[in-house]
């Protein structure tokens, strides 16, 4: 993952909290085929991570709109990291790498089926922060959780 994707979530007043709590990081190609890729990877790590099964569920669904995002609209490569807080899980979605010219917004489509991916994202998340630069995209999606002994009071 380059280090323009870590800025967004090792900066700011939740990095301490951060520095040395589990994550996963994962780059793929920025192919809507590997968009399932990210997801299967999310729902196992978050299984292993004990989240309840609704903010697993909550968590691949937002990892999976941000990878479709960026496998549609977005650079060569796209990136997943999650790092499991104290009470929040933070997701971030990158694209980098070379720009694809072949790839533009989607124009004409069925308004059913697209342009609702950040507003999802939104609606689940209990912050985002949405970040463009000349190496590409990143989305951060905090999304709030229970820890395992919050659950079990």
């Amino acid at each position: 993952m380059s280090s323009h994707t870590a800025l967004p979530i090792l900066t700011g007043p939740r990095a301490p909290i951060l520095a040395h709590r589990p994550k996963v990081q994962l780059t793929l190609p920025a192919q809507e085929a590997l968009v399932g890729c990210l997801r299967a990877t999310a729902a196992d790590l978050l299984t292993r991570w004990r989240l309840s099964d609704d903010e697993r569920d909550a968590a691949v669904l937002i990892v999976g709109e941000l990878g479709a995002n960026a496998a549609t609209h977005g650079r060569s490569e796209m990136s997943l990291c999650m790092i499991h807080g104290p009470e929040a899980l933070c997701i971030v979605v990158s694209d980098h790498g070379e720009p694809s010219p072949s790839r533009s917004p989607s124009v004409g489509g069925e308004p059913d089926e697209c342009g609702r991916g950040l507003d999802i994202v939104h609606a689940l998340a209990a912050c985002v922060d949405l970040r463009h630069d000349s190496h590409g995209t990143s989305v951060v999606a905090w999304l709030a959780i229970r820890t395992a002994s919050r659950r079990a009071a």
